[in-house]
């Protein structure tokens, strides 16, 4: 069998027949990877929250590799909700209220997310084609077998290698995070993007389908590619976890976050980008006739 190319998406190679041995570690990058300290995370966390100013907490996210088990001491929804939440939920719980949530696959209510982490399986590709359609994401099949094709090679988890997802505000962060969710307005998130491109240059490429927006865009496709996304909210994050309309989604590995803030930083230092906006009223208003023939009468 050849060589899996150096960056061949982990879950295509998989689904092609490939075993762990066949693919390279840059490309197999949900085994050895290092997760950021939970104190470094909450200095980095703490810092972006005052820079920018954001509305809720930054979200640390970790995936619970394979014999870790979920610690003890974090919110289970089984316990403290009596109930199966989403991913998305998790998300929204611990930006505004700040909690450290731990979700297993029997907790998790949403389908789409089970099959993304792998904690859950088809036994033909076509049944999530055939979802695709009932949900009437597309027209054709064609088209939905091409998004299928897209979620299984970049958003979807090896089975078995993730046993829970956990949360925590990044700024008072309580884990060993692997990816953050920055929620925020347009503004806020354009500052985080100049804040990366800074020591990077280039520009920031954007995935996105549509679909499983802050879970298999925000962590999955951002932990496996190791390069930062911006997410829009899907229906999930809108309905179920009181997304803001005006809200987007910063999403990086954790590995990048000092760069990032110390761009931020470097791009506040020279005034030129500056959050809240410094909006120009250093002018004279034009007023409407009335107001000008107002004027002709003042004594």
């Amino acid at each position: 069998m050849a060589t899996v190319p150096a960056n061949a998406p982990p879950s295509a190679a998989l689904a092609e027949g490939y075993t762990r041995s066949h693919i390279p570690t840059m490309a197999y990058r949900f085994y050895g990877l290092v997760a950021m300290d939970a104190g470094e995370a909450s200095r980095i966390g703490s810092e972006l929250m005052e820079l920018l100013r954001l509305d809720t907490y930054p979200v640390a996210v970790r995936l619970v590799r394979r014999g870790e088990g979920v610690p003890e001491g974090v919110r289970r929804p089984s316990k403290a909700l009596g109930c199966r939440i989403t991913l998305c939920q998790a998300f929204g719980m611990t930006r505004r209220y700040g909690w450290t949530i731990g979700v297993s696959p029997e907790e998790c209510a949403c389908n789409v997310a089970k099959l993304l982490f792998g904690w859950s399986t088809l036994e033909h590709r076509d049944y999530y084609v055939d979802f695709l359609l009932d949900a009437g994401f597309f027209r054709s099949r064609d088209a939905a077998a091409k998004a299928a094709e897209y979620d299984f090679s970049n958003c979807v988890l090896p089975r078995g290698e993730c046993e829970a997802i956990l949360t925590s505000p990044l700024n008072r962060c309580k884990i060993e995070p692997d990816v953050a969710l920055v929620h925020g307005n347009p503004t806020q998130v354009f500052i985080l993007v100049h804040g990366y491109l800074s020591g990077v240059g280039g520009d920031l490429k954007i995935s996105y389908t549509g679909r499983h927006a802050s879970c298999g865009h925000g962590v999955i496709q951002t932990y496996l590619s190791r390069r930062p996304n911006i997410v829009i909210p899907d229906e999930g994050d809108c309905v179920l976890a009181a997304t803001e309309k005006d809200e987007l989604i910063f999403a990086a590995p954790v590995d990048l976050l000092p760069d990032i803030l110390e761009g931020v930083k470097a791009v506040f230092s020279r005034k030129l980008i500056r959050y809240p906006t410094p909006y120009y009223i250093k002018f004279e208003p034009v007023f409407p006739e009335p107001f000008r023939r107002l004027g002709e009468r003042l004594r």
